[in-house]
């Protein structure tokens, strides 16, 4: 049984590694190429921020997307861009988060129908 999970701890840690290894060679890819920059970016570090996230912190942007909402409902109150980048860089305990990152969150959550104050929000697409 021991050697079995240490087989499996092995090839997870082979697995990551390949993973990090691909994603930094799609970075890269991308870097090289300005036109498909910033859209490909903006979308993998989105895709890679919700993938890294822990359980809690899923929750904690759920909960924060919630409070947002009520306030929205209950006093009329409309977040600005910057004010909710700003929020949801605390929420995720980050210093550095492309807002347009946020602003692919907000069109996540609007698409499913449960951020409605995030058509609100005022932003170029």
């Amino acid at each position: 049984m021991d050697k079995q999970f240490e087989e499996m701890q092995t090839r997870m840690f082979e697995l990551e590694s390949q993973v990090e290894m691909l994603q930094s060679l799609l970075l890269r890819v991308i870097e090289q190429d300005s036109t498909l920059h910033n859209q490909l970016k903006t979308e993998l570090e989105y895709v890679l921020l919700k993938h890294d996230l822990p359980i809690e912190k899923r929750h904690d942007v759920s909960f924060f997307l919630i409070r947002l909402e009520k306030a929205y409902k209950f006093e009329n109150k409309i977040p600005t861009l910057i004010s909710f980048h700003e929020e949801l860089k605390q929420v995720l305990e980050l210093e550095e988060l492309l807002e347009e990152v946020s602003i692919r969150l907000i069109q996540e959550y609007v698409r499913r129908g449960i951020f409605t104050v995030g058509n609100m929000i005022k932003y170029e697409k």
